[in-house]
């Protein structure tokens, strides 16, 4: 009994913060058992290779929590990633799907490079999952926790 309320504990306070090059976070990851979802905050400009290392650590972590809800927060990155579609479209997709994918609440970045992005991403995303893109922070989490 003790050694399953340590595994809870650990899923409860999960985060994960991952670095460039230069030794600047550019994605931090938290699961928020509470409100039943999964933030990923981005940061700065992000390489294809950023996008995908960091989506892969999106995905582990919706396999370790089995949370089908994410928030995409943005608002902190500078420029395109737009280069990354294909990848997250051909590659991550199927697999957030496999792991239970069912909504996924993306908060655009003020840039119009980051927030044409987003809106390519939407569009391939098609009818796969709900996908929502929003402005502000607390009306997407609104979304999430009222679409269970």
């Amino acid at each position: 009994m003790q050694a399953a309320n340590q595994a809870h504990i650990t899923v409860l306070f999960m985060k994960r913060t991952l670095k460039n090059s230069f030794g600047q976070t550019y994605l931090t990851i938290t699961y928020d058992e509470k409100n039943k979802l999964i933030h990923n905050y981005w940061q700065g400009m992000l390489s294809v290779e950023n996008v995908k290392q960091g989506a892969t650590e999106v995905l582990e972590l919706m396999k370790i929590t089995n949370c089908a809800n994410l928030l995409n927060d943005n608002r902190e990155i500078t420029g395109s990633w737009n280069q990354a579609n294909d990848w997250i479209e051909t590659e991550w997709m199927p697999r957030a799907l496999n792991l239970g994918l069912k909504q996924f609440a993306h908060v655009v970045s003020q840039g119009v490079f980051g927030a044409l992005s987003a809106q390519e991403m939407h569009r391939r995303v098609g009818d796969r999952f709900q996908m929502r893109l929003f402005n502000d922070i607390n009306d997407a989490k609104a979304w999430l926790k009222g679409n269970p």
